[in-house]
């Protein structure tokens, strides 16, 4: 028997045949489950990260400028990004980072004078993502040592070892999720598990919402204007332009 919250490829294939009863039968291929299974493991991961749960999956990622270079290869892991902090002494946390803001297109040219930064926290940098890269502007000074927060890529399960946490036992849902379209190539009647699908997904979504259970998410105070620079400086306050 599985061991939730997590389970193998192998345990969650099996789950799955004997939800739609298909132990002995090989109308459905351990191929076919497996790519089903990495298939609803990409829609449970999303559920987590896209309604409630950008922080169950958070990587760090950090890079130094270089002079004159404006574009950065993203982590080659790299799905959403969560946040960009800029270090205010070298790349030692130590000595406080802060938190760039991000540009839109239209703004590309809005913050083209030279950038600077200070040790209150003033920058007039900002970021885009741009394809595969991460675009600074205006130009960032080299030597700078920029961190970012971003939710990875889901991990597809290749052997039978390979290992999937579902946090709560949400893989109840890849399970129930395979087995709907295992009986829907069988052309069977998949309305019970249609309905056990649903419940599921109202689960996950009313669970992964407050991770944090003692102190709900709040309103998040950020670096604001400090008149120090035209456009959106930092300087810890709780209002901006």
């Amino acid at each position: 028997m599985p061991t939730y919250p997590q389970m193998t490829l192998a345990e969650i294939r099996t789950q799955a045949r004997q939800r739609a009863d298909m132990v002995v039968s090989q109308f459905v291929t351990d191929a076919e489950l497996n790519g089903w299974i990495n298939s609803s493991l990409a829609e449970l991961y999303d559920l987590l990260i896209q309604k409630y749960g950008d922080d169950y999956f958070v990587e760090l990622y950090s890079f130094s400028t270089g002079n004159g270079v404006d574009r950065y290869d993203l982590p080659t892991n790299f799905y959403k990004l969560l946040g960009v902090d800029l270090f205010l002494t070298g790349n030692d946390p130590d000595q406080g980072a802060i938190t760039l803001r991000p540009f839109t297109f239209a703004e590309r040219n809005r913050y083209a004078t030279a950038n600077a930064q200070t040790w209150l926290g003033i920058t007039n940098l900002r970021y885009r993502l741009s394809g595969s890269k991460l675009w600074l502007t205006p130009t960032p000074q080299g030597e700078q040592t920029i961190r970012l927060w971003y939710v990875p890529r889901v991990v597809p399960l290749v052997n039978d070892a390979d290992v999937a946490d579902g946090v709560s036992g949400w893989l109840e849902y890849v399970v129930v999720d395979v087995a709907i379209k295992a009986m829907q190539k069988e052309e069977s009647d998949v309305s019970v598990l249609l309905a056990q699908k649903v419940a599921l997904i109202q689960r996950i979504e009313s669970a992964a919402e407050n991770r944090d259970a003692g102190s709900p998410a709040t309103v998040a105070d950020v670096q604001s204007t400090s008149g120090a620079w035209p456009y959106n400086a930092g300087l810890g306050g709780g209002w901006t332009l």
